[in-house]
């Protein structure tokens, strides 16, 4: 698969952006133009929904076309994942320790643009943020629960929670259920239930140190959680209803993802951290009554599992990168893929069929792989340039709305990842098309947006076999894709190249034709369309005569 190298400008070159879409839509689906309002919604919080299943509604990319980089003042480290509400995302930073114009804060951005609407300094570090009402959640540095009016990123409140916080504070994902948002705090193993004007309205402490990335998960009345009691490392469920415990699962080492709940089943599951000598993998417990229903060996990171259509989808630690997909019902593998070169931090979200995440490694990397068979769809590797002193690692858990795919990557800011929404370039049939004769076409052509092709239709004249025999289309910095007409069977009036490539908005492109019979021709020497501008450079036609004045009708399109 072919990947794209990514500095600082992050500009891959245009022949290299051709060949990923070209090889991306080999294997994926044919792109849909028309988003639906579902896939037009947001991504409201840490793995998708209170469940954390990280089962996104909607389409995801099927290629590694970048629509966006966010500003070298979002460039700190981002462990915390993009969320999305409406035409907004948001994004926090922390330990900015590149220099340069990186500046620690929460961020707002244009959705379709990456462009920086406000940034508030005031709050910022490694939680994932959550929506809801035109408030956002986020746990800081500062060992706070922060709200923050989404409009003018102004702070309504912003409440202590955790006195003895470390360097990461209230690193733990706010989750939003029921018109409260809950939180846990690091050093005592706390779970902390506010109110929307920042009122806490109860809290259960489990006394001792936890993961300081853990996060609640909720379903009907079950609130479940990670806990540290006695030194005891436990997965806790306490009852919304009266705030007293339901149960809890003890473990030998520690949880450190945020659990993921199937409700359809009654499942929860979750991941311990791997200690050598100890018993850790990945567990499945009864919502109901906490009773183990089976676990599996598995060398984790600390990222949450993905749920979708019965699956399990979950990424390894530094010692076993490998990305798996596992029965949720028996824990069976169905399948791994084992190009990872790193540590999979990075909670994976599903949509449309395809699994996304990042690797936690210096050069690191995107993936997008087919859910059900492994298959890597696309990967995005961040090269770090010769001499550079950071890292581009991604711990950042991505977010999917609008068609399009959110991740943070540290040094660099967030990614926005977006298939184009390709069209046609019709020439349309030309008022008179005689005379016409057959001959060598030169010319240009401008897109006036993305046009990804694969086949050429020609229109001749009524009653005759007017025809492409041979195309060519390239520019200087692309040697070009070329086709020949194969007879007179099938659908002749329709070229197929041998591989699909992409002409950008824009860019003006040399063609080559040469034509049989008695194609449509339009007796110009410039087309001027909403597709686009099509020119005539030369037409020597079969008889050696040169002409100026011949754009053949033509579609180029992908079929």
């Amino acid at each position: 698969m072919s990947r794209s190298s990514l500095y600082p400008s992050l500009k891959p070159p245009l022949y290299l952006l051709a060949l990923i879409l070209a090889v991306a839509f080999f294997i994926a689906p044919p792109l849909t133009i028309a988003a639906t309002v579902s896939e037009r919604g947001g991504h409201l919080m840490l793995q998708y929904d209170p469940q954390r299943t990280g089962n996104a509604s909607g389409r995801g990319p099927g290629t590694a076309t970048l629509l966006w980089q966010s500003s070298e003042k979002t460039a700190g480290c981002i462990q915390a994942g993009p969320i999305v509400a409406h035409d907004r995302v948001y994004v926090a930073t922390w330990l900015s320790w590149t220099g340069g114009n990186a500046i620690n804060a929460l961020y707002c951005l244009d959705r379709e643009t990456g462009r920086e609407l406000w940034n508030n300094t005031g709050v910022y570090g490694a939680s994932t943020a959550a929506f809801a009402t035109n408030k956002l959640f986020l746990g800081t540095t500062a060992g706070t629960l922060a709200c923050v009016n989404t409009t003018s990123g102004e702070i309504l409140w912003n409440e202590k929670i955790d006195p003895s916080a470390s360097l990461h504070g209230a690193a733990s994902s706010p989750l939003v259920y029921e018109d409260m948002v809950y939180i846990l705090s690091f050093s005592d193993g706390t779970l902390h239930a506010f109110s929307f004007d920042g009122t806490e309205q109860w809290n259960f402490s489990t006394g001792g140190q936890i993961f300081q990335f853990a996060s609640p998960a909720a379903y009907a009345d079950k609130l479940l959680f990670a806990g540290n009691a006695g030194n005891q490392h436990a997965l806790y469920c306490v009852n919304l209803s009266t705030h007293v415990e339901s149960w809890n699962f003890s473990t030998a080492t520690e949880i450190r993802a945020t659990p993921t709940i199937w409700a359809d089943e009654a499942m929860i599951f979750f991941t311990t951290k791997y200690v050598y000598g100890k018993p850790y993998g990945l567990y499945a417990l009864n919502l109901s009554t906490g009773e183990e229903s089976w676990n599996v060996t598995h060398k984790s990171s600390w990222a949450s599992p993905a749920l979708s259509d019965g699956r399990l989808y979950i990424g390894g630690s530094t010692v076993d990168s490998t990305f798996y997909c596992y029965n949720a019902r028996n824990g069976s593998l169905l399948w791994k893929n084992e190009e990872m070169d790193g540590s999979i931090d990075s909670s994976p979200v599903v949509a449309d069929g395809k699994v996304y995440f990042g690797t936690n490694e210096v050069d690191g990397t995107v993936f997008a792989l087919d859910a059900n068979n492994r298959t890597t769809l696309w990967s995005y590797k961040l090269q770090i340039p010769p001499g550079y002193g950071g890292g581009y690692n991604i711990a950042s858990h991505p977010a999917i709305a609008d068609r399009t795919l959110f991740i943070g990557v540290d040094n660099i800011g967030v990614l926005a990842f977006r298939d184009p929404q390709f069209a046609e370039f019709d020439t349309g049939t030309p008022d008179c098309p005689y005379p016409s004769i057959p001959g060598t076409i030169c010319g240009t052509l401008t897109p006036a947006h993305d046009l990804l092709v694969n086949s050429i239709f020609t229109r001749a004249c009524h009653g005759t076999g007017g025809r492409l025999e041979f195309v060519r289309i390239w520019n200087d910095s692309w040697n070009g894709a070329t086709a020949q007409w194969n007879g007179f069977r099938g659908d002749w009036h329709n070229i197929t190249f041998s591989e699909p490539f992409l002409l950008q908005k824009n860019e003006t492109y040399r063609y080559r034709i040469e034509t049989g019979s008695y194609p449509q021709l339009h007796h110009k020497n410039k087309l001027t369309m909403s597709d686009g501008v099509i020119t005539c450079t030369n037409f020597t036609d079969a008889n050696g005569v040169a002409h100026s004045r011949a754009i053949p009708a033509l579609r180029l399109y992908f079929r």
